[in-house]
């Protein structure tokens, strides 16, 4: 995706005035990955040999063959012959959508319709402007679905972040501006954004973070070889790989990226089913747990905090990237939502319901506390410095027994009651002390 600066095509095609194009260097943070010139394309130092040089037959012919373009593949306002493309094998294209907060690919809308009317997969990109504050992020990520949609078809592959311009940020700041487009993009439209990254960018500009290692990858790496290598960031797998910014396909004039999707026609096909959010998948696969929740009582529909939700005649289902879905059922469930659901201090949860410790007792977890339930007690959150006590001291199983109160205030602090006793927190000394009963 580079052209105006990275390792290989994606480009950026908004360096056409001498103005863009100095703005697109200064994005770079060293000399190595400063564009060469507007249309030139460039493998970054660390990437191995040049991507011309790889063979084609290293890679399995199994893997399905992408490419993914932008205006810089209709040179003069040529057209691409999109069957021409599909019949010499190709079976996605990845389309670029927008960069930054203003521009739009001109071709994108065309080149959208007639690679899926050629019959390829289809995907669509965002070339990242990262800037302060970090609230341009989500303008940035809701001016791109406005252009893309919301890719909830069939024939449509998830959106996608391409991320290689640092903005002046730092690694911190990059790293929260990226989460802010993604959560928004996963939240809006129920799917797992794409991100799309290469090695150095990963990790010398992000400091080789690990935090968006459940995010599906994209991965850039022209090292000659039959696979990307080892990745970067705590990521375990990749989604797509591009290995060469120096293709040559029919229909589409000049060098092209190319791509391959991991690692089979059928996860191709699985992957570009928008109809199923992640929220659908898991309960149409999942038998005991519609048996469970029962029908679906409400629509799907964003959650606060981020990622989305669904409301069930006997419970709820929740997703995010981070989280993953989960399910709460029953009195948690309902002790969840009058505590305010994810907009509470509770956040989303991160288990389904699962045994506590005391025979009859459950608990759900959450990102920011626990629900434990029995019939005898009810349901009542535990969070904070008191929650991590009361876990130290072994939770249900601890002389305390369950809780039987929600966290209130008392002079000095904060405390919670439980069966045999209580839990208090001193905000002066930010201790906890325990008291029995």
């Amino acid at each position: 995706m580079l052209s105006a600066g990275r390792p290989g095509a994606i480009s950026t095609d908004a360096g056409a005035s001498s103005d863009a194009a100095k703005s697109i260097r200064q994005d770079y943070a060293s000399p190595g990955d400063v564009p060469l010139g507007e249309g030139t394309t460039v493998a970054p130092p660390d990437e191995g040999a040049p991507s011309g040089t790889r063979s084609p037959l290293a890679i399995p012919a199994s893997w399905p063959r992408g490419v993914d373009i932008s205006s810089w593949q209709h040179p003069g306002s040529t057209e691409i012959g999109w069957n021409a493309v599909r019949a010499a094998g190709i079976g996605f294209a990845i389309i670029k959508a927008t960069e930054g907060s203003g521009y739009t690919n001109p071709y994108f809308a065309t080149d959208r319709d007639h690679a899926r009317q050629a019959g390829l997969v289809v995907g669509m990109y965002h070339y990242a402007r990262p800037m302060l504050p970090i609230a341009t992020a989500v303008d940035q990520a809701d001016r791109f679905l406005a252009v893309t949609g919301s890719t909830r078809s069939t024939g449509q592959l998830a959106p996608v972040l391409d991320l290689e311009a640092q903005g002046g940020l730092s690694a911190a700041q990059l790293a929260g501006w990226a989460h802010a487009f993604l959560e928004e993009i996963e939240t809006r439209t129920g799917r797992a954004p794409i991100l799309y990254t290469y090695r150095s960018f990963w990790t010398d500009i992000m400091k080789n973070t690990t935090s968006f290692s459940r995010y599906p990858l994209w991965f850039a790496s022209y090292n000659g070889g039959s696979s990307p290598g080892a990745l970067p960031g705590g990521w375990q797998q990749w989604l797509m790989w591009q290995y060469t910014s120096a293709g040559n396909v029919p229909g589409i004039a000049g060098d092209i990226d190319l791509n391959v999707f991991c690692c089979n026609s059928g996860s191709l096909s699985a992957g570009a089913d928008g109809r199923a959010s992640e929220i659908d998948k898991r309960y149409n696969a999942d038998a005991g747990l519609r048996s469970l929740l029962a029908a679906n009582s409400r629509a799907e529909e964003p959650a606060g905090g981020g990622g989305r939700w669904k409301q069930f005649q006997r419970g709820l289902l929740f997703w995010s990237v981070a989280t993953g879905v989960h399910e709460v059922h029953g009195g948690i469930s309902a002790r969840y939502l009058a505590l305010g659901g994810s907009n509470s201090l509770l956040g989303r949860p991160t288990s389904d319901e699962l045994d506590a410790e005391i025979a009859g007792s459950r608990q759900s977890v959450f990102q920011g506390g626990r629900i434990y339930w029995t019939r005898p007690t009810g349901a009542h959150e535990v969070h904070g410095a008191i929650l991590y006590s009361y876990l130290a001291l072994g939770s249900a199983g601890s002389d305390l027994g369950l809780p039987i109160s929600d966290e209130y205030s008392v002079d000095g602090g904060r405390e919670s009651a439980f069966q045999h006793g209580w839990l208090r927190w001193d905000a002066s000394s930010n201790t906890v002390t325990t008291i029995l009963s």
